[in-house]
């Protein structure tokens, strides 16, 4: 390996592989991962540590360790065809587009936490990122979903979640979508073969701007630093077009002139470009085709810089970067994962009367990482605390601002809501307390 990234390419024939990962400074193989094919937009990579691939004919979900030495395929079952496949940064949650519908499964107990409905057409493409999820579908809508409220109130109030953001502003089915960072100070970026792509606001809703191409669009991302836009099109030409073009405009026309200044235009595919991956860098862009070709460009100078032939059209093209397994072959994966559930998850009152909450304990040795329930009273947070009360209750109190604060110890699993209210208000009025005692010894 000679770079700290690694590119990963899917194409439909699946007569070699299924993925393939790629140096990406020399062009090479680094490793295969064979059976089946993967859907587009099927393809994600799990905690750097498994490589996770959507059947686009099978409900069924492929996953490898990301390792040289073990290529061992996985299956798991899905309610449905997955159309689009997202997984979040911190490797938790898997979110797959199914129909019209998105699941979201937490990935520790495999437990089904969300179902979310808004879109009334199949989902084409997800996006996740800093707590958000954004979906796009044939039926021309955009949705911002909140990751936080997905998994909350459809546990608590089992009512539907509510989008944050609807957007009805293309005419045609989306087929791409770019979700920039800040969380919800972000920006999204939307394609369609309506022949336009937008620019969208995710704090005020607005619609920023609308580039208007020729052609269709089929993919659309943005560079690291959000200054330049890349459009895939239909033709097979990408257009790079600078967001900080002055005047700003409200809607923009990107021709094939070679008068525009403001867009630059990379031409070597001869299909419709179906996947656009920028590098962390910002210095090259990759792109995957239907003409069963990957293109690496120079992003600066237009020129391409290596192209490497599949078998087939190509559905993925993504980078990530160089998983431990994949550099070091002697690592050892820890993550453990569970069968995905079909059905919802039920609340914990309906389980059996205690609220319980699964947690992940990542550390760097090599006992194997577990899930504990904190609410026991013989786990180890709660030992734990139970030493802290002690040393709290014998500390020495000659300092000047001294509180008298009894320090409750939680020995008994809390049995029911109401328990756990009466907690909740105690924890409250605790607080309340602790700050007024504060500001009058200040005051003093």
């Amino acid at each position: 390996m000679t770079s700290n990234e690694i590119l990963l390419t899917s194409e439909t024939s699946g007569q070699l592989w299924n993925v393939c990962v790629w140096d990406m400074e020399s062009g090479t193989s680094v490793v295969t991962f064979k059976g089946g094919t993967s859907a587009p937009h099927g393809v994600g990579v799990l905690g750097q540590q498994y490589l996770v691939s959507a059947s686009p004919t099978k409900p069924v979900l492929s996953l490898w360790p990301l390792h040289k030495r073990d290529t061992t395929c996985s299956k798991m079952v899905c309610p449905g065809n997955v159309t689009a496949l997202e997984i979040t940064e911190d490797g938790a949650y898997i979110v797959a587009a199914i129909a019209e519908k998105i699941y979201v499964w937490q990935v520790c107990t495999g437990r089904l936490l969300s179902i979310l409905s808004r879109h009334y057409q199949t989902i084409t493409c997800l996006k996740s990122s800093s707590g958000l999820i954004v979906s796009g579908g044939e039926d021309s809508l955009v949705i911002v979903w909140s990751l936080a409220k997905a998994l909350c109130e459809q546990l608590e109030h089992r009512a539907p979640v509510t989008p944050e953001r609807v957007w009805s502003s293309h005419s045609l089915p989306v087929t791409d979508l770019h979700l920039g960072v800040g969380g919800h100070l972000s920006r999204v970026v939307s394609s369609s073969l309506d022949q336009t792509c937008r620019l969208f606001d995710v704090n005020s809703g607005e619609l920023l701007c609308t580039f208007v191409f020729e052609v269709g669009i089929c993919s659309v991302v943005l560079d690291p630093a959000e200054f330049r836009l890349f459009a895939g099109s239909s033709s097979g030409s990408i257009y790079a077009v600078n967001l900080f073009e002055t005047p700003v405009r409200r809607e923009r026309h990107i021709t094939d002139k070679k008068e525009d200044q403001s867009c630059q235009r990379f031409d070597g595919h001869e299909k419709q470009v179906t996947c656009l991956c920028v590098t962390m860098d910002g210095c090259q862009l990759v792109s995957g085709s239907h003409d069963h070709k990957v293109k690496i460009w120079d992003i600066f100078s237009g020129q391409c810089l290596r192209t490497i032939e599949h078998k087939g059209p190509v559905t993925n093209a993504k980078l990530t970067m160089a998983p431990p397994g994949i550099v070091n072959p002697d690592v050892k994966y820890k993550l453990p994962l569970q069968p995905l559930q079909r059905v919802f998850h039920a609340d914990s009152q309906e389980e059996g009367g205690h609220a319980s909450l699964n947690i992940l304990l990542h550390g760097e040795n090599d006992e194997p990482e577990k899930e504990e329930d904190i609410l026991k009273p013989d786990s180890e947070i709660q030992m734990d605390f139970k030493h802290r009360s002690k040393d709290i209750e014998n500390m020495d109190t000659s300092e000047s601002v001294t509180l008298d604060i009894p320090v409750p110890v939680m020995t008994t699993v809390v049995s029911n809501s109401s328990e756990l209210t009466k907690l909740k208000n105690a924890n409250k009025e605790l607080f309340h307390f602790a700050v007024s005692t504060l500001l009058q010894n200040k005051d003093k």
